[in-house]
């Protein structure tokens, strides 16, 4: 199992990027797959595996599992793409 990794700095990023299906600003970060991230029931996921998201799309995704007008299976895919782009940006950041 990997062992989450806790980052308060990744999350600031993550919530100053644009929600992943709106592109309004972002106010929460979303912790996804826990599987992947070492989480488990009661356990967040790793902080690296976060998607940027608004209050609206959030809560819903909570609460029904997807987000319209997007299958659960196309949702999915969004967050993952949200996923690697916002690595992709931190690393950017940080280089030199």
């Amino acid at each position: 199992m990997i062992s989450p990794r806790r980052s308060r700095k990744h999350l600031e990023f993550v919530r100053s990027r644009a929600c992943a299906f709106c592109l309004h600003p972002a106010t929460e970060a979303h912790h996804h797959s826990r599987k992947a991230g070492g989480g488990g029931t009661g356990i967040k996921s790793c902080d690296l595996l976060t998607v940027p998201l608004c209050e609206i799309h959030h809560r819903e995704l909570h609460r029904t599992g997807t987000v319209e007008p997007y299958s659960p299976a196309e949702t999915k895919a969004e967050i993952w793409k949200s996923i690697a782009l916002c690595l992709r940006a931190r690393v950017l950041e940080e280089e030199p």
